[in-house]
């Protein structure tokens, strides 16, 4: 066994507990207590020892108090540290050199956290509710595998589902926690639908209980703190029994898990210019696109009647940007205007020529005006803009300052800044992966991160050196065969959710496991109510486009929504609105026919 100070053998132990005596020594003087005779020095370490054990196995112990309030305390947190060591994979061992509790009977009802953030270093202390206190996830069942997936998105939860689905051996079927900060799902590919009204909320962002109410598979939510891995290549390889390591969450439960699956998703990155964060709204989650929504609807009632148009600026023209820009200014109907930004001299650069030309040509069709070459520098409102710049360059809406303004600078050198005026700026640029914060000094056990986040996987989508660590979507870094970085985008995920449920489940059953190839299905986006455009990758030259592609994609959307019962749903829902719609057209069209006549 591995003793306290990195030694072999039981000297190390004692050498530990004998130093750990003066310690004690301390304490006992302040207490006023002697200790004079060898009998009671050995007495003294074998109480110390035990209890240092009791308190690394979650015991009360009335004398916590005592310890957080001597000046000698640090030493003594010290041994504990080092005591925790000795008790593998505890989730209080794990989380010892960060946070060690010591639950006191205190007449306030308030427990003391003593926090250290390394060996060596002094203490702080501050006083936390019970409700926010450490306590361990009770896993039902003690011998099969636990499996803990931080992350709801398609990644997440198509494991999750993946994972159900398998067949297993009664002994070996892992117990699988689904951990998300929110309590749905969200089908991002569709929110653009929930600004034409094509689609309500419940039809693609479900709740997680709903989805998951036939299956084994439990839900938590909440929002992930640290992790703390212990599966390091060499020390708790996939075929050795153990956990493979602890996750905290923010509400103070600590899941002790088998295997993890990382699939946090990433979160839009507003801070690269001044402005961006305080009068730029993203279009990324459900809230996202409710809130755009809602300011959208707001302008509408506030300029019905008036002259002055509604602005919207898009900053972006990728996918996303692409695909807000058709769909705002094809809800606007003349009455605003779009413009969208792009760093790139061209729309949608790594799109396939046949989308390309189809968002070119709805884009034109619709007056969006497009500013290629251009990158914002700066977002504000019309006051701030005056003080800096000419009066006469920031024409605002009715003299408002508060009206918002973005200065914009060309790539090309020697081109002015232009100021653009915008009731609404929706921003699409830019992401961050989200991981989790690691345990402090947790060497070797650190995850290998590239420099935009993402972990770095092998192509089993294990994470490198972490044998029970899976990684898919936003939170892995894989590269195709060519090298070449696959792209984060909902196919991927979906794809790599297949790949990692399959590869649990060889683990688990001591089979190989498969590396992850991605099979590029081609590419579709959403130009409005009646637009759309797939370019298939199977048929070279094929781009569906206009009401085809638009009824091509939401069949294979409604094909890929989680659950069977779901898309039953969804699908019922979809033909009663598309049979209403319908009736509407005609009614319209022989409406027309007779005041013609």
């Amino acid at each position: 066994m591995m003793s306290i100070d990195g030694t072999n053998g039981e000297h190390g132990i004692m050498d530990a507990v004998r130093d750990s005596g003066v310690v004690w020594e301390e304490i006992a003087a302040q207490r006023g207590t002697e200790i004079t005779t060898p009998n009671s020095y050995l007495l003294l370490h074998l109480c110390l020892f035990i209890h240092l054990v009791t308190v690394m196995a979650h015991i009360n112990i009335a004398a916590a108090s005592v310890l957080c309030a001597s000046p000698v305390f640090p030493r003594f947190n010290r041994r504990v540290v080092h005591w925790g060591k000795l008790f593998h994979c505890s989730s209080l061992a794990k989380f010892s050199s960060n946070s060690l509790l010591f639950r006191s009977a205190s007449r306030s009802g308030l427990s003391s956290i003593v926090s250290s953030a390394s060996v060596g270093k002094d203490v702080g202390s501050s006083e936390v509710s019970q409700e926010e206190a450490m306590k361990p996830y009770l896993w039902p069942d003690k011998k099969r595998p636990r499996v803990c997936i931080l992350g709801g998105g398609f990644g997440g939860l198509y494991t999750a589902l993946r994972l159900e689905s398998l067949t297993w051996p009664e002994d070996k079927k892992p117990q699988v926690i689904l951990v998300d900060q929110s309590e749905r799902f969200v089908f991002k590919p569709m929110l653009y639908e929930l600004l034409t009204g094509e689609v309500d909320a419940w039809e693609i962002a479900p709740r997680f209980s709903d989805l998951l109410v036939n299956t084994g598979v439990q839900f938590l939510k909440d929002r992930v703190k640290i992790l703390s891995p212990c599966d390091h290549l060499g020390t708790n390889g996939p075929n050795t029994s153990g956990c493979g390591g602890t996750v905290q969450l923010e509400s103070g439960l600590v899941i002790e898990y088998d295997w993890l699956v990382l699939s946090l998703g990433a979160e839009p990155k507003l801070d690269i210019i001044p402005g961006a964060v305080e009068f730029a709204l993203p279009f990324s989650t459900l809230d996202d696109a409710l809130k755009v929504n809602d300011k959208l609807t707001k302008l509408e009632r506030e300029n019905f009647g008036k002259a002055s148009p509604i602005r919207v600026v898009v900053v972006g023209l990728g996918y996303s940007g692409v695909e807000l820009a058709a769909t705002v200014s094809e809800r606007l109907e003349g009455k605003g205007v779009v413009q969208a930004i792009s760093v790139e001299s061209s729309i949608l650069p790594t799109a396939p020529p046949g989308n390309k030309e189809a968002a070119l040509k709805v884009l034109n069709s619709r007056k969006v005006e497009l500013l290629l070459g251009y990158f914002v520098r700066r977002i504000g409102k019309a006051a701030d803009f005056t003080s800096s710049v000419d009066q006469s360059d920031v024409a605002a809406k009715d003299n408002n300052p508060e009206q918002l303004v973005l200065e914009v600078q060309p790539t090309e050198k020697g081109a002015k800044t232009q100021l653009l005026e915008a009731d609404l700026v929706l921003w699409t640029v830019g992401n961050k992966p989200l991981l989790p914060q690691l345990e402090p000094n947790g060497w070797p056990f650190e995850l290998p991160v590239t420099g935009r986040g993402q972990a770095e996987t092998l192509e089993t989508l294990q994470v490198k050196g972490h044998p029970r660590i899976f990684a898919v979507g936003d939170s892995s870094a894989l590269r195709d065969p060519k090298g070449k970085l696959l792209p984060a985008t909902a196919q991927v995920a979906f794809q790599q959710a297949d790949f990692a449920g399959w590869n649990i489940w060889a683990a688990i059953n001591n089979r190989p496991l498969l590396p992850f190839r991605f099979q590029n299905l081609g590419e579709m986006m959403v130009l409005g109510r009646n637009d759309a455009a797939i370019t298939p990758s199977f048929i070279e030259g094929l781009t569906l486009e206009g009401p085809i592609g638009h009824a091509a994609r939401k069949l294979a959307y409604l094909i890929r929504l989680p659950t069977d019962e779901h898309r039953v749903k969804v699908g019922i829902s979809w033909l009663a609105k598309s049979a209403v719609d319908s009736i509407a057209a005609v009614q319209n069209n022989i409406t027309n026919v007779l005041s013609d006549s």
